[in-house]
């Protein structure tokens, strides 16, 4: 609101900015969803027993961090599988009243490459063999015509709110703590941060325009792998209580002179 009145004062509509007094609200803080490791770990589990179109794509992005309207914009030809790395150029979004459509990430760093793990290529082939199957077994009927990664089974597009629609019921069946897709994104960063990932390259991966906007999100787990940082050198405990117990006893020696 305020640039839009600032702007009204450059052209000369008004005579000031009205919203430049304006008290600005304060945020509360909240904590961000997330998984850890070992519900992380529980959830590719049960994934184990879902059909590969599911998944698949909640694997992946578990592995990627990407927002839903990136993964849901992904084609096969934004997939580099020789140097392990995927290109984020579009993505695919819903609105009431205009449907499913095409955009451009919301940011200029949103457009990035990502280098992903073999563990999460080797997810994509496994897919990438069942679509093909699928593709063969309806033929014509197949409406894949933009290359897109995550189908339906007829091949179009899948629809965004789908994927929320899955989850919200595998999540409710599985016995997990009560998180969302967007939750996902939040536990491959939380991961990362916890194994040691430096911030810069967990913000570059996850798209933020600046690196604050990542270390004020994940605040909590950075405390944490704060704190597990802080023991690093505690490994070298036993070379100074070794250096303790070889140094002589002040108290011991004075009473042999006495």
């Amino acid at each position: 609101m305020s640039a839009v009145l600032g702007k009204a004062v450059q052209w000369g509509y008004i005579a000031s900015n009205p919203a430049s007094r304006a008290d600005v609200p304060s945020i509360g803080y909240h904590e961000a969803a997330y998984l850890d490791e070992p519900d992380a770990r529980r959830l590719l589990e049960l994934l184990q027993s879902e059909p590969i179109k599911w998944r698949a794509l909640i694997t992946f992005d578990v592995f990627s961090g990407l927002r839903r309207g990136e993964i849901a914009g992904l084609r096969w030809k934004d997939i580099d599988s020789e140097s392990h790395t995927i290109m984020i150029s579009q993505t695919s979004n819903y609105l009431p009243g205009k449907g499913v459509y095409l955009d451009t990430p919301k940011s200029r760093k949103s457009q990035r490459c990502l280098k992903l793990s073999t563990t999460a290529f080797l997810m994509l082939f496994e897919y990438k063999d069942w679509q093909d199957k699928q593709k063969q077994k309806l033929g014509d009927a197949w409406l894949n015509t933009d290359d897109r990664i995550f189908t339906n089974d007829f091949g179009e597009p899948i629809f965004p709110d789908s994927i929320t629609q899955w989850f919200t019921g595998f999540i409710k069946r599985s016995g997990l703590p009560k998180v969302t897709v967007h939750s996902l994104r939040h536990t491959y960063a939380s991961l990362m941060i916890a194994d040691g990932v430096p911030l810069v390259i967990v913000s570059h991966n996850l798209g933020h325009a600046q690196q604050s906007t990542t270390s004020n999100i994940y605040t909590h787990v950075i405390a944490s792998a704060e704190a597990k940082a802080a023991q690093t050198f505690d490994k070298f405990d036993d070379i100074l209580q070794a250096k303790k117990e070889s140094e002589p006893n002040p108290i011991v020696e004075i009473s042999k002179i006495g």
